[in-house]
């Protein structure tokens, strides 16, 4: 007989497992399946990134329309919260730290538009103040003269996606979540009222057999990140989101120097120091995909080291202390992103049941996308709008 399940959730990374432990605490019978292992995509291989401030490529967009700040904001407010209290809620040391956040900038022109984001950010009530001068300079000593303004958001901060992901997992196996991976979704079918979810093991079975059944479910959530795209497509649905292949770096320990989150509103740099007292250097410097690659279970990105080299450059003419340290390793990420750089998040009207949630800022935000989506699929509404998330928006008009 096929195992029922209230919901499927496809995809194991961050939001994937957050939303398995939010539904199964509010009694739906969950099950979470993914073609790899649990954190493997981009969950576990980001830079841990706490960012509530707008993201200087969203500043434009926003600035067109005003409504969509009054809706992003209040999810980021959000955010701050959901992370707060995160390590008591599912009992785990998750290397939080909340300590604040700088968005430097060192020209007139990037001042210009640092004001701007402000400027936005203040309006939808979101903590955050220009600093310079003295005041800068008592609260990050370390950064380059050459910073002269930086917005300052007090809660901003990072934690480790090494350990948040399993967190959330642990606690949904608490409330009943079942967990299955290494199995890779062939088929999603209507099926007497529900989802009828086929999957094969990607390294076992032939591709040429029909994927066997694995669950019936009332409702599917897609959380499967980069891989969202083409696990839709055959049911007729096309949802915008790209992957993109990314560079991070790590140093070897050292001792105290960097308090905040840095990131620079001109340059692409994002840098913290983390609880071992590594400093992790990101900022979207792209990596490669191989020639006539496809996402596939690993599609396995390769290192530039044009990105290496200008990742570290930026961290340097920023932070000049770092220079007394050792690169001890890169590596790649693969995020996935829509055309307007906001999540994927809502029901899919031309598929009854089915949900996604992909895209976006989806460390940041994904306990409280989690959230959102969870309400959604349980309630029919949620307690935030997400109108502006939905994914009907790319629909031609």
């Amino acid at each position: 007989m096929t195992a029922h399940y209230d919901v499927a959730v496809i995809g194991a990374g961050l939001v994937g497992c957050a939303a398995a432990f939010q539904l199964a605490r509010r009694g739906q019978s969950v099950i979470v399946i993914d073609q790899a292992e649990m954190n493997r995509g981009a969950s576990g291989r980001n830079a841990g990134s706490l960012h509530f401030q707008i993201e200087l490529r969203v500043v434009e967009t926003l600035e067109r329309d005003p409504q969509r700040v009054a809706q992003l904001i209040p999810v980021n407010l959000q955010a701050i919260e959901d992370w707060k209290g995160l390590p008591k809620e599912l009992g785990a040391d998750l290397e939080l730290a909340q300590h604040g956040g700088l968005m430097v900038a060192e020209t007139d022109t990037e001042r210009e538009v640092l004001q701007r984001k402000v400027g936005l950010e203040v309006r939808a009530g979101l903590p955050v103040r220009m600093v310079e001068g003295a005041e800068l300079r008592r609260i990050a000593p370390y950064l380059s003269s050459r910073i002269r303004w930086a917005s300052y958001c007090p809660v901003e901060g990072h934690a480790n996606p090494r350990l948040v992901t399993p967190a959330y997992a642990a606690a949904a196996r608490r409330h009943g979540a079942e967990f299955r991976q290494g199995l890779q979704v062939n088929t999603l079918e209507p099926h007497e009222g529900e989802w009828r979810i086929r999957a094969r093991h990607p390294l076992k079975d032939s591709p040429h057999a029909q994927a066997p059944i694995v669950a019936d479910a009332a409702a599917v959530l897609v959380t499967a990140g980069a891989w969202s795209r083409e696990l839709l497509a055959p049911l007729g649905v096309q949802i915008p989101l790209a992957a993109a292949a990314l560079t991070l770096n790590v140093t070897n320990r050292a001792a105290p120097l960097i308090e905040h989150l840095v990131q620079h509103i001109g340059r692409r740099l994002s840098i913290k120091q983390v609880k071992a007292g590594n400093i992790l250097i990101g900022g979207g410097w792209p990596a490669a995909w191989a020639e006539g690659s496809d996402l596939g279970l690993d599609p396995g990105p390769h290192l530039l080291e044009a990105s290496i080299i200008g990742n570290t450059a930026v961290a340097l003419h920023t932070i000049p202390a770092i220079a007394q340290l050792q690169l001890i390793r890169s590596w790649t990420g693969i995020a996935s992103e829509a055309p307007d750089h906001l999540p994927v998040l809502g029901a899919i009207g031309a598929l009854p049941g089915v949900f996604i949630a992909a895209g976006g800022s989806s460390f940041t935000l994904g306990p409280t996308y989690a959230r959102l989506i969870s309400e959604l699929i349980c309630d029919g509404t949620a307690s935030l709008p997400t109108d502006l998330y939905r994914p009907e928006r790319f629909a031609p008009h």
